[in-house]
């Protein structure tokens, strides 16, 4: 009996094996295991395609970035350059005093027409170096490049 039941055994196990072998070398594959391998070559293509055009992406970015950087410091050397420009241009300006005009209107309108940076400043120097009550009444030709003695000067005509 016990010689018996290890045959049954034997039959089993060399069963298992052959059948092992069979699964494992001469079965076709199974629609899953297709689709399965399938899809990563799928992914995987999908996954070079999609960082290609990430790259493409940045590199249009980056250049993008690049010539608005350019652009922007183009914009800025010609905003220099004018700004360096109207600096240096001379401006001329016919100034009419009227009789009984204050200080503080004539510095305010020499302001405004660009001869002096600013009108209280002009003003306070005028009364600091006594030119306050010697302007006189008239019409004065002046330019921005006048310092404010010069204009001082001419405004009470010690010219």
């Amino acid at each position: 009996m016990k010689n018996n039941l290890r045959m049954v055994a034997l039959g089993l196990l060399i069963s298992a094996a052959v059948l092992f072998v069979f699964s494992q070398f001469f079965s076709p594959d199974t629609d899953a295991a297709t689709t399965k391998e399938k899809t990563t070559t799928t992914q995987e293509a999908g996954n070079s395609t999609t960082w290609k055009q990430k790259y493409e992406k940045l590199l249009a970015k980056q250049e993008l970035e690049k010539n608005e950087a350019a652009e922007k410091e183009r914009q800025d050397a010609t905003a220099k350059a004018d700004a360096e420009k109207k600096k240096n241009e001379v401006k001329k300006y016919t100034l009419v005093i009227q009789k009984g005009d204050p200080t503080s209107k004539v510095s305010q309108n020499l302001q405004e027409n660009g001869i002096i940076p600013v009108a209280k400043n002009f003003d306070n120097y005028l009364k600091q170096n006594d030119y306050e009550k010697y302007i006189r009444d008239g019409k004065y030709e002046l330019t921005n490049k006048m310092t404010f003695e010069q204009i001082a000067k001419k405004l009470s005509h010690q010219n």
